[in-house]
């Protein structure tokens, strides 16, 4: 990878934020009905305000300004969306229960706007409104398919509002929609009315009324549909009574009032809401449970060649397998995956593979730094995150690191990563550059204290093998072979013991870091 000037750095960066951004337009299709809202392209997916996008589906809209967080509020579900955070939480209006989803970038914040990516987020929009909903990517389109328009949406989509103040019943109006995750009844109320007691019997859903007069017409014309097969109305001591007859298949019911459209809604789920957990399962899913640990080099591969012939790949396996000892020893709950546990060659793109298959919460790259002439004065251990370098000492290291494809059978795969091209595939690794940079961090904090070896902080370049792996990542040059103490240290036992054990600190903080901010995720 050829050498980048200051100079060529300064304009290729000037234009990527110049250009970084791009006006265009969602078309969101509704059945028959079409409208258009805003959207920006950023380094290439499609950014929504999750505002506008409220307002074009006739949900409410709750931001938090403090918190940078914004609610898209639909009949059952809320869906909450974080600057600058990849999770998604779908929160039931009715038993406040929770799903937590993660997208592949984060929202952003936009001139004071919450931005979504459209495109990763259709899904979840379908399972907070009910409707079937995906995206077109290359025509920039959300299509809803609703089986059938409800108040809210008439509401939005045609400015048609029902005037309640001539309406005689105070339950006036029923509709039925099936809904992804099952069946919905919506009576629509003239003032607020107590919400009905309930009960199930078999196959029958009985709603108790108390003062409450109810159109007797009600149901005869009402097409049902779903689990629901028969709806009547009776009388028990001058108070309605209503009998839901319901097919078999259904999971559990609620029943609730939504003051935002002023209606009662029940609700008969299908087997969707197992998945549903409550909050200590949810943050349960979301531990921090797997991390990837990889040895630079192996096989015929040597790395770096330092003091007496000291080889790269030796030390970098010897302090891996070390630090996974560790993990599995004092971190029960951790599954430690190595992209080799011997001294084999692992292909730079498939070291990110197997990351990304055991679904790794962190990835760790162990390597070793040298310099061409030995001995040397350089010493120390950094770390580094993946970005463009910005010293030529940084793009040196890279440079080398990254020069172990000539040995893969088809470097041609990395040939888009070389060059001015790097800049813009790094970026796109930046959803998880937050916790990469606290990880640093905290290896820098062990170090300082901990180390035999100076530690020479938090540094960028552009290393291959952190691309691949869609997870926070840094790699660890743990310092010179080329360096006669550093070499001795690296080489001995206690040395790798004492560099395992300050990653493993490392890596118990940012456990209890990371479970933190899921934990407040969700309770925020």
């Amino acid at each position: 990878m050829r050498l980048f000037t200051n100079k060529l750095l300064i304009i290729i960066f000037q234009l990527i934020f110049v250009s970084q951004f791009f006006s265009a337009n969602l078309t969101i299709k509704r059945g028959n009905q079409t409208l258009k809202i805003s959207s920006e392209n950023i380094r290439g997916t499609e950014y929504v305000s999750s505002k506008e996008l409220a307002k074009a589906l006739g949900a409410n809209f709750y931001f938090n300004p403090n918190r940078q967080k914004s609610e898209i509020k639909f009949v059952e579900y809320n869906l909450k969306y974080t600057a600058n955070n990849q999770f998604v939480i779908l929160t039931s209006k009715k038993d406040n229960k929770h799903q937590i989803f993660q997208m592949p970038v984060s929202a952003k914040l936009i001139s004071g706007s919450v931005m979504i990516p459209i495109k990763y987020s259709a899904e979840y929009l379908g399972l907070a409104s009910g409707f079937e909903t995906s995206y077109i990517e290359n025509g920039n389109t959300l299509l809803i398919n609703p089986t059938e328009i409800n108040t809210r949406e008439v509401v939005a989509w045609n400015k048609n509002l029902v005037d309640r103040s001539t309406v005689k019943y105070d339950i006036f109006s029923a509709k039925i929609e099936n809904k992804t995750n099952g069946t919905l009844l919506r009576l629509a109320t003239k003032n607020e009315i107590r919400v009905p007691t309930s009960s199930i019997n078999g196959n029958t859903l009985y709603l108790f009324f108390s003062n409450v007069t109810i159109d007797k017409n009600l149901f005869n014309s009402l097409q049902t549909k779903g689990f629901i097969r028969n709806i009547q109305i009776k009388h028990v001591n001058g108070n309605p009574q209503m009998e839901i007859s319901l097919r078999e298949g259904y999971d559990k019911y609620e029943v609730f009032y939504d003051e935002d459209i002023g209606e009662i809604l029940v609700s008969i789920h299908n087997k969707f809401l197992k998945s549903e957990s409550n909050l200590n399962e949810e943050i349960e899913k979301w531990k921090f449970d797997t991390i990837v640990i990889d040895a630079g080099h192996g096989g015929k591969d040597p790395g770096a060649i330092g003091i007496n012939g000291i080889r790269e790949k030796d030390i970098t396996l010897a302090i891996a397998l070390e630090l996974g000892s560790l993990i599995k020893n004092k971190m029960k709950d951790v599954k430690v995956v190595y992209t080799r546990d011997k001294d084999v060659f692992p292909e730079l793109y498939k070291r990110g593979q197997i990351a990304n298959e055991n679904r790794g919460d962190l990835f760790i790259s162990i390597h070793c730094n040298a310099t061409p002439k030995k001995p040397t004065s350089a010493s120390g251990i950094e770390v580094y995150l993946l970005r463009p370098g910005r010293t030529k000492e940084a793009i040196d290291i890279a440079e080398f690191e990254n020069s172990v494809i000539r040995l893969e059978d088809d470097p041609q795969r990395y040939k888009k990563l070389t060059d001015e091209n790097f800049i813009l595939v790094s970026m796109a690794n930046t959803s998880n550059l937050r916790y990469s940079e606290t990880f640093a961090d905290m290896l820098n904090t062990e170090w300082i204290k901990d180390l035999g070896i100076p530690s020479r902080g938090i540094k960028q370049a552009g290393f291959y093998v952190l691309v691949g792996a869609s997870m926070p990542s840094v790699l660890i040059e743990t310092g010179f072979i080329s360096n006669k103490n550093d070499a001795k240290y690296l080489n001995s036992r206690s040395g790798q013991k004492e560099i395992a054990n300050s990653i493993l600190n490392a890596i118990f903080k940012y456990k209890n870091y990371y479970e933190s901010i899921i934990a407040s995720e969700i309770k925020n």
